[in-house]
């Protein structure tokens, strides 16, 4: 399993597991051994890049968990539903006018990616990392999908209570109330109306007040250009996608309870996606900051807090093999994650403060993160972010695992802690 290591702490004759690709372009080759020239090289034009780096010693002695089943999906789906949304984007780029989009082969191009991801599930959604903000609107909707797919088949009791509950109807078919469609269109058209904005995503590009106003009311303008022929809730959900739990969202200011569940689940992925991917005037957050703020920090308030609590057991902020710094200044590496606490992985310690290889012995066996003689240490470092804000808050559940939606006879009431 090769091993995550950030750009500031890669050293020479390290050996790349893979080859380095940056916007499609292969900057360094698999296999190739590092050289000082490389090094610096990387430093100045990818401070903040992470290389999979081989080491045939660890693999010898340690078994990872393989998460190449969880990845591929995620890969197979996200490519799809891009590839299907950048034709949509270039029609707007040339200003072809909506009418001429086939509306029916994209649903059913999205609904072969649903039936894929049903017929194999994941337990880890894993997204590509976005390198580039050309086709940012196509990749970013794809994310969305693929998420807010997961994220709805891992919750199937309370999509079916919600779905029940808000129609009034308790004897709601569950096919019908589990069919995900609706959920995953709109994931995919959500956006529809930044398509012909792109001014907005250029770099150095200021925002002038008419823009502002359209990026405020592109969900009510994505909504009303959408055809009538999509399935009953899609342009809800492309209208509603930016309201909030706890009523401050917008158009419309919707309060929790009154938010249909496939616009909360919208919401969670379209925020994860979107705070964790660069644009042009801010840095992307990681995966653990953006995880973090979204299940502790002040944003918490805007996301349904069930959905939120599966939600952070399906996204894993430290991928398998990330070499991470710990509270003594030894590094550890990931070698299984954590279902319950994604933020307390398996993980071994393997190398000394100077990054030297443990000896066997002094390695030991791999643990859970907060467990056992060794509980005293955290987390400290990861590509380069001091993790320091992980010890502000811990789970206010006690560390329990999340209830099982999977039981869709579980009262309602169950759901609101």
């Amino acid at each position: 399993m090769p091993i995550l290591i950030h750009c500031s702490d890669l050293q020479p004759q390290m050996r790349l597991a893979e080859a380095f690709r940056y916007n499609g372009r292969v900057m360094l080759p698999g296999g190739k051994f590092l050289s000082n020239d490389d090094l610096d090289s990387l430093r100045h034009r990818f401070p903040d890049v992470t290389l999979k780096i081989g080491d045939p010693v660890l693999d010898a002695m340690v078994s990872f968990e393989d998460d190449s089943h969880d990845a591929d999906i995620a890969d197979k789906a996200q490519s799809q539903v891009t590839k299907t949304l950048t034709d949509v984007q270039q029609r707007f780029g040339s200003r072809t006018d909506i009418s001429t989009v086939n509306f029916q082969a994209m649903r059913d191009a999205a609904q072969s990616v649903i039936d894929y991801i049903k017929s194999s599930p994941v337990s880890a959604a894993l997204l590509k990392k976005q390198t580039s903000t050309d086709n940012y609107l196509a990749d970013h909707s794809g994310a969305v999908f693929y998420l807010s797919i997961v994220l709805g088949s891992a919750i199937r009791g309370y999509v079916v209570e919600e779905r029940r509950r808000q129609t009034r109807a308790s004897t709601l078919n569950t096919d019908v109330a589990m069919d995900l469609t609706p959920l995953g269109l709109g994931a995919m058209f959500m956006d529809i109306a930044m398509y012909a904005l792109p001014q907005v995503f250029k770099p150095d590009y200021v925002l002038t007040p008419e823009d502002r106003e359209k990026v405020r009311t592109h969900p009510i303008v994505g909504a009303d250009m959408l055809p009538d022929s999509l399935p009953p809730g899609v342009k809800m959900i492309a209208r509603s996608h930016h309201e909030n739990y706890d009523g401050t969202g917008y158009p419309d200011a919707v309060p929790g309870k009154k938010l249909h569940i496939f616009t909360r689940i919208v919401r969670i992925c379209d925020a994860y996606s979107a705070v964790t991917s660069a644009r042009v005037y801010r840095q992307a957050k990681s995966p653990a900051r953006a995880l973090w703020e979204m299940r502790h920090g002040p944003t918490s308030r805007n996301y349904d807090p069930v959905l939120m609590k599966v939600f952070q057991t399906l996204i894993q902020p430290f991928p398998i093999g990330a070499r991470i710094r710990l509270s003594d200044s030894r590094y550890a590496v990931v070698t299984r994650y954590n279902r319950h606490d994604p933020f307390r992985p398996q993980i071994l310690i393997a190398f000394d403060a100077q990054g030297t290889r443990l000896s066997k012995e002094e390695m030991g066996t791999p643990y859970t993160l907060g467990e056992g003689p060794r509980a005293h240490l955290k987390l400290a470092n990861f590509a380069g972010e001091d993790l320091g804000y992980l010890s502000e808050a811990r789970m206010t559940e006690a560390d329990t695992p999340p209830p099982d939606w999977s039981d869709i006879t579980t009262p309602l009431q169950a759901c609101y802690p």
